[in-house]
């Protein structure tokens, strides 16, 4: 049974992640919680997510409109933001962390479903990109959330589906290779892990190039209101899991 568990669980995240981009954490978490250590569960979701992000980007068809200056700002800000979010994890309590990012996602979500108007975040450029990458960063080296802010960001930009996708992606992908490459480094990835990475690299594979294969069928407002399930779901977990 704990096998299956996780295995349903590494399958539904993968389908997730390739879909959207980000929420491998989320998905995966739902299901591990119930039977996964903290240090165990942690760098199998960065590994994980990882894979899964290599999985899809191989799917990843060429667009004029994307490219590498979308996303860039957000990468360096991002992995600036990293080494802040480990140090602060010594220093600000997880239970207070995750209710406070749960009651913003729980906030904004259903305020994003009245598809708000505002000209000024559409004009932003950059600097403010990086900001929100560096934030990005600092929930990811807290807690592994890294593109819960990003994600609420490019929407409300209300960018294209296929520019969000591609930002989130190679956002949470660069964000995720360094904490692995950290995680190795640190040696936090030991021999209680390769079982369960073996099984991750079969059972994340197909589900994560039809997430991926979908995404170009779906409709912009529907790939949104996905998102926002997702961020909304990912509020009410930080929430139930602090209390």
């Amino acid at each position: 049974m704990t096998w299956l568990i996780f295995i349903m669980g590494a399958a539904c995240a993968g389908f997730v992640q390739g879909l959207t981009g980000f929420a491998f954490a989320l998905v995966a978490m739902s299901f591990w919680v119930w039977i996964l250590s903290p240090q165990l569960a942690a760098p199998l979701l960065v590994f994980a997510s990882v894979w899964s992000h290599i999985i899809s980007l191989l799917q990843e068809k060429n667009h004029p409109s994307l490219s590498k200056k979308l996303v860039i700002p957000y990468i360096v800000a991002g992995l600036i933001g990293v080494p802040l979010g480990s140090y602060l994890l010594h220093i600000i309590q997880a239970d207070t962390f995750k209710i406070l990012l749960g009651l913003f996602l729980l906030t904004w979500c259903p305020i994003m479903l009245f598809n708000p108007q505002l000209n000024m975040i559409k004009k932003s450029g950059k600097t403010i990109d990086s900001i929100i990458g560096f934030i990005g960063g600092i929930l990811g080296g807290l807690g592994g959330f890294c593109g819960a802010v990003p994600s609420a960001w490019v929407m409300l930009k209300q960018l294209p589906k296929n520019q969000q996708r591609y930002i989130l992606r190679h956002f949470n992908f660069a964000i995720q290779v360094f904490t692995l490459i950290t995680y190795v480094l640190q040696s936090t990835i030991n021999l209680s892990h390769l079982s369960y990475m073996a099984v991750l690299i079969i059972f994340v594979s197909v589900p994560a190039i039809l997430g991926a294969r979908l995404f170009y069928k779906i409709s912009e407002i529907l790939f949104n209101r996905i998102v926002l399930a997702l961020l909304f779901s990912s509020g009410c977990f930080l929430l139930f899991s602090s209390l």
